[in-house]
Order: C-alpha cells, then sequence, then structure tokens
C-alpha cells in the first residue's frame, strides 16, 4: 500500500486529495524544483525519506540546503543518528564555511553518534581553514 503525503506539513492524505485537510496546501503543487523538494523532505517523518534527501542534496553541492542540513544536525536529538550523519557528510561535500560552527559542536558533542562525529570530522577536513585544523587537532589531542 502506498502511504501520500502532503508535500507542505507531511500530513497523510488520500492519494485523490488535491488541498491538504491540515495545512491548506495544494497537493498537485509541481512548480518547485527539486533542490526545494529536497529541502522539504528534510521534514517528512519518514527518517529515511529525510536521510535519502540529506543525501542527495550533499551529492548535488546545493549551498540553499546548508540551513536545512544544519539544522538537522543542531537538532541531533530529534534526529535519527543516520540522518544527522548524513546531514553532516553533505555539509562537508557542499563546502559552506557557514557550516563549520554547527560541524564543529557535533564533533565535541560526546552524546553524538560515533558515526556522526567521524562525519562532522571528515567534513571540517574537506571544508577546511584555521578553525576548522583547530578543533580537529583539539579532539585529537583529547584522543591520546
Amino acid at each position: 500500500m502506498i502511504t501520500y503525503y502532503c508535500p507542505s506539513c507531511w500530513s497523510t492524505v488520500a492519494a485523490d486529495t488535491e488541498v491538504c485537510p491540515v495545512c491548506g496546501a495544494s497537493t498537485q503543487d509541481r512548480q518547485a524544483d527539486i533542490v526545494e523538494k529536497y529541502i522539504a523532505a528534510l521534514r517528512h517523518p519518514e527518517p529515511m525519506t529525510r536521510l535519502r534527501a540529506a543525501w542527495m542534496l550533499g551529492r548535488m553541492r546545493a549551498e540553499r540546503a546548508v540551513p536545512a542540513l544544519m539544522q538537522l544536525v543542531m537538532a541531533r536529538q530529534a534526529n535519527d543518528p543516520y540522518v544527522v550523519s548524513a546531514a553532516a557528510k553533505s555539509l562537508g561535500l557542499i563546502g559552506s564555511r557557514d557550516a563549520l560552527p554547527c560541524l564543529m559542536e557535533l564533533l565535541r558533542d560526546a552524546n553524538a553518534s560515533f558515526m556522526a562525529r567521524a562525519e562532522a570530522a571528515e567534513a571540517l577536513e574537506r571544508i577546511g581553514g584555521a578553525e576548522a585544523w583547530a578543533t580537529l587537532a583539539d579532539i585529537d589531542t583529547h584522543r591520546h
């Protein structure tokens, strides 16, 4: 059985629904470009959909997805660790320096999953710069 969702609020809707009964958005809206659709999918109720969207945005090097991906990382307690890891990896692939504070905080968070912290470290290496290198060196120093 296929489950249909409102593309705006992600409420479950019937297959033939044209207007979401929850938020009033058109479920037939085809105007948003693919990057906007993936950004919207980062809020999807199913973790695998959020993970796939985060993964695709990184592969697309979608700069305008940086704030939404950072939000996933910052809300890590509410998100699946695989989603947080995918978001961190994608931030590294996109390479925006705006993501540095978010990634540094994730790397330093002892409560975050090892996998997410490893992706944060790799993203920091990829983005580079004095701040990133100092954080990586600090973490490495504390590990030994």
